[in-house]
């Protein structure tokens, strides 16, 4: 029998350190830590003892334990996570973002590194300023001058989830419209949350009125899927489109397949889009391929003022790169392909470019 301080140790186990520790008795489950690594080093005691220190809001002794077993194992996972937790309830939010980040970059896919992440920047970054260009270039055969579009957004996070409003300005056939939008990422419960949107737009360019809702489920093995609808609303007419979604993370990428049916008197058209992503420090750090058939009401560089374009055939590829800077700033840019069907067996290419830029604050 081994005394350590006035708590009698009896049996010197990782296991019991860590029932003390969970069961709030982190006073006794230090002292059993501490006995442990008096006879041998052991990462996972050390960061036990270190979690048991930062529950009490003991940060410093926190530091000191976490910043030696990183020295032995500068990429241990389990002690990056701890230290983020630990910056996180000092308070020190860039801290933690610097390390749950750290623990992305050994694996984008972890998803609870990712809801950290996010939770993290909430505390730190709640407001996002975005502006985006994008021009279509058409070939001779549309007879076509540029497409333009930009966007001026402003979003924010809260703690029931994320809420945008957008700005829309296009300047298409000799013709300008405007459209305001926002956008809801209300937060269901722990694996699940939704998307909501409306639109309005008292031009020829833009639908008259756009909605949008869509439920989205985490599954277990980094599965997501999602089920939604899209109302488009024109001058004469209005159409219903539905949409599902599945995707997965593998390793550093991330997959997913959406698709958008459209029932019509003339038919039922249908649109799919394969999407691939290749992650690397963090969510914001990315590189993107996306193939798609068909027509996207969610991609506002699309003229949709009509329902007989959601029937348009066109193929296209979209190349996509996101990089984060200092945190705070974020550029976007991407160039797409497109070959459309001007008449039956007849296509003609046009080309897009966009560019867009964020200030997190």
């Amino acid at each position: 029998m081994i005394t350590a301080g006035s708590y009698k140790i009896l049996a010197q186990t990782y296991e019991e350190a860590r029932h003390l520790a969970f069961s709030g008795q982190h006073d006794k489950a230090r002292q059993v830590c501490k006995a442990l690594l008096s006879k041998e080093y052991n990462t996972d005691v050390a960061i036990l003892l270190a979690r048991a220190y930062a529950w009490d809001a003991m940060t410093d002794s926190t530091r000191i334990i976490l910043n030696e077993v990183l020295v032995h194992s500068p990429e241990n996972s389990d002690a990056l996570d701890a230290y983020a937790d630990a910056e996180y309830w000092a308070k020190n939010y860039e801290k933690a973002i610097e390390y749950i980040e750290r623990l992305i970059r050994l694996n984008p896919a972890n998803a609870e590194a990712l809801n950290k992440l996010q939770k993290f920047r909430l505390d730190v970054l709640k407001n996002t300023f975005r502006l985006t260009y994008t021009i279509d270039l058409f070939d001779k055969a549309f007879s076509r001058d540029p497409w333009q579009i930009a966007a001026l957004s402003y979003g924010r996070k809260t703690k029931l989830g994320s809420v945008i409003a957008r700005v829309n300005l296009a300047d298409r056939y000799g013709s300008r419209g405007f459209q305001g939008e926002i956008d809801a990422y209300p937060k269901i419960s722990e694996n699940n949350y939704g998307y909501l949107n409306y639109g309005f737009s008292n031009g020829q360019v833009f639908p008259k009125n756009r909605m949008g809702a869509e439920w989205y489920h985490n599954f277990p093995k980094s599965f997501e899927g999602s089920l939604g609808m899209r109302i488009l609303q024109f001058e004469t007419s209005h159409v219903n489109i539905y949409t599902a979604t599945l995707g997965k993370y593998v390793g550093n990428y991330w997959i997913s397949l959406r698709s958008f049916v459209t029932p019509g008197t003339d038919g039922t058209s249908v649109s799919g889009f394969l999407m691939a992503r290749r992650y690397f420090s963090d969510p914001e750090n990315y590189l993107g391929l996306r193939l798609g058939y068909g027509v996207s009401p969610d991609d506002n560089r699309n003229l949709i003022n009509s329902d007989q374009r959601l029937a348009l055939k066109t193929q296209s590829v979209r190349v996509e790169f996101n990089h984060s800077i200092n945190h705070v700033w974020i550029i976007n840019a991407g160039a797409i392909w497109s070959n459309e069907e001007r008449s039956t067996g007849n296509f003609s290419g046009y080309y897009t470019f966009d560019i867009g830029i964020s200030r997190l604050f």
